[in-house]
């Protein structure tokens, strides 16, 4: 049996002149405007009692998502096919943006609790202060379920069921740091330690990992110095594990920061504290304050996006760890003047405030999440990645094995056609593109039926 592969052309789709640039210049025009994608604005975000008002209510169920209110929302990702999703940490919920930018339920029930692992439905499971999250382009998601000490994962068919389960009695009801690697058999978390007293402040914070074969087992303990990590992610390049310390209850600053991890137990810090002054335009951030780091992403030649939740705005760090302010922000109050179409750098004014976390999408879109009203709005990218080097050869089981040269953060769709003369093109899957020098691969199985199959790669949507 023998099968022939349809190298992608550029008369498919456009491909990308070459990796994002560590210049801000090249940054700049390798993104489009900004799209505010969803939420509305509210005089207050929290009830009497203190507690965050959960704006969620059965008439937004499929409504359009930009004129629908978010609870306090954590992180956002997407998958390769157009679709956002949204922790929403006040009404317990991953909320859905489909491709017609109506808003869904994706999984819990908007009621803060527990009545199971799974596997079940997603929308059948509580969630507690579901805070963090993780798209893979395929459509599978991961979260953080802080309250329930628990990360779960959700199929491309809709059903959740438990992956980890901390027992940690000293675990408080937050966390919103989740990175899970392509083949899902590593992920790393982080979560705060319950106060020392009744009222008191965090007792610090950990960085943990899990793998089916190890279980769960530390990165770095609280006596690393981490009080209230933000975000983190994994460099395209070394490898390493970053970190953002929001350390909120820091009065001094001293332990708000980004930070590599070197080893268990090791890191070494990547932005400066508040000895250093603010951080300003073109200044190395190591010398540069930014306060309360929250957000982190990776673009593919290591330099990266970062926001400061009190700071207030989104920058951009080149990979000689220079920052470059790309959005302005105010670290105060809710203020939201983000008009549609605009086209970044922005920093004339204060367009948002407090912004919370950062992501690429598969299609190279920055995300960004914002504001205690709860903002989810876009940059688009506007340089498509679609690599030219699809190869297909058996593997020896009974499938076909397809490689290509991928570009970090961003995924490609796999399409097969049984025939080129008259071709019915089907995605079959999304695979992310892998960190330089290592392919992105898909597997198909080969059918009986059909003695031949074409493939092609397709940007993500």
């Amino acid at each position: 049996m023998t099968r022939s592969c349809l190298v992608a052309s550029a008369a498919l789709a456009s491909s990308c002149a070459s990796a994002l640039a560590d210049d801000f210049a090249s940054l700049s025009a390798s993104f489009g405007v900004t799209t505010v994608l969803s939420g509305i604005p509210h005089a207050t975000t929290n009830n009497p009692d203190g507690s965050a008002i959960n704006f969620w209510s059965p008439s937004q169920e499929g409504a359009l998502a930009s004129s629908s209110s978010l609870s306090n929302p954590h992180n956002a990702g997407a998958d390769a096919f157009g679709n956002l999703y949204i922790a929403d940490k006040s009404s317990h919920s991953i909320l859905k943006i489909t491709t017609d930018g109506r808003i869904h339920t994706f999984a819990g029930t908007h009621s803060d609790g527990f009545n199971g692992d799974g596997p079940a439905p997603a929308t059948s499971l509580h969630l507690s202060n579901s805070n963090g999250l993780y798209v893979l382009p395929n459509g599978v998601v991961y979260l953080l379920d802080p309250g329930n000490h628990r990360i779960r994962r959700v199929s491309t068919s809709g059903v959740m069921t438990t992956v980890v389960n901390d027992p940690d009695p000293k675990w408080a009801a937050s966390g919103r740091a989740l990175w899970v690697s392509p083949d899902e058999q590593l992920i790393y978390y982080t979560h705060e330690y319950s106060p020392a007293f009744p009222g008191g402040l965090s007792d610090g914070a950990c960085v943990k990992q899990w793998s089916p074969s190890s279980g769960i087992s530390l990165v770095c303990s609280k006596a690393v110095g981490f009080r209230n990590p933000g975000n983190l992610a994994v460099h395209p390049i070394n490898g390493k594990l970053y970190v953002t310390d929001r350390a909120e209850d820091d009065a001094s600053g001293l332990a708000q920061g980004l930070f590599r991890i070197d080893g268990p137990d090791q890191r070494t810090r990547i932005t400066g504290n508040s000895s250093q002054p603010t951080a300003t335009d073109g200044l190395p951030a190591l010398f540069s304050y930014i306060s309360q780091p929250r957000g982190i992403t990776f673009l593919p030649d290591g330099s990266c996006f970062l926001c400061g939740h009190k700071d207030g705005s989104v920058w951009f760090m080149d990979t000689s760890d220079t920052l470059h302010l790309y959005l302005r922000g105010a670290g105060k109050k809710d203020s939201f003047d983000l008009p549609n179409g605009l086209h970044p750098p922005l920093t004339g004014g204060n367009y948002f405030s407090q912004p919370r976390a950062l992501t690429l999408a598969p299609n190279g879109d920055l995300l960004v999440v914002t504001n205690d009203s709860g903002f989810l709005f876009k940059v688009a990218s506007v340089t498509p990645h679609l690599p030219s080097d699809l190869s297909a050869r058996p593997s020896g089981d009974g499938r076909i094995l397809l490689q290509w040269s991928g570009l970090f953060s961003r995924a490609s769709r796999v399409q097969r056609s049984w025939s080129l003369s008259s071709p019915d093109w089907q995605t079959i899957g999304a695979v992310p593109g892998m960190p330089t020098g290592t392919p992105s691969s898909f597997t198909d199985s080969i059918s009986p039926d059909h003695p031949r199959a074409f493939y092609r790669l397709a940007p993500s949507l």
